[in-house]
């Protein structure tokens, strides 16, 4: 059975293809990630009524073994709804939040996350706190293995990204 994860993200409209080409790569390793449709207006995080979770991130949340979060300073209202949605589905998540992104409050309820920054890391360092976090959660060692290439391939290319835009 293939590993499962959730891709929760938030990233510039210009840089979604870098979400797609990861869900790309996962599936070439045998990692099934879901992807949920991102809308090209972003709502204000703080705004109330703001609308529930769609049907098919719901379903896919709870068939994910892990939720990985993908957060910029880009981060929209969705991405919170869909990680505290996982958070009560009690899943294990992988937040790898760009610093700078400090102020959002949702923030403070993952007891670890995983800072990156465009302009001085290194895939590498990001994958290794990931792969002893997963340790520390005694989970699979194929699962660690598998999401730490995938956390270092997703860093990679945000790296790469802003690189490109300089």
């Amino acid at each position: 059975m293939p590993l499962k994860v959730f891709l929760s993200y938030s990233t510039d409209p210009e840089e979604n293809a870098i979400v797609w080409r990861l869900q790309t790569l996962a599936a070439a390793s045998g990692i099934q990630v879901f992807v949920p449709q991102r809308s090209g207006s972003r709502l204000p995080s703080g705004r109330k009524n703001v609308p529930v979770l769609a049907d098919d991130a719901r379903l896919a949340i709870d068939q994910s073994d892990y939720i990985l979060a993908i957060i910029t300073v880009s981060t929209g209202p969705a991405v919170e709804r869909e990680l505290n949605y996982a958070l009560g589905k009690g899943k294990v998540i992988i937040p790898i939040v760009e610093k700078g992104v400090r102020d959002h409050s949702f923030l403070k309820k993952f007891p670890r996350i995983f800072w990156f920054s465009r302009l001085e890391d290194n895939p590498g360092r990001v994958e290794t706190e990931v792969l002893q976090f997963l340790k520390q959660e005694d989970q699979d060692k194929q699962a660690r293995q598998a999401l730490g290439a995938l956390v270092a391939i997703g860093i990679g290319m945000l790296l790469l990204s802003g690189l490109a835009k300089e």
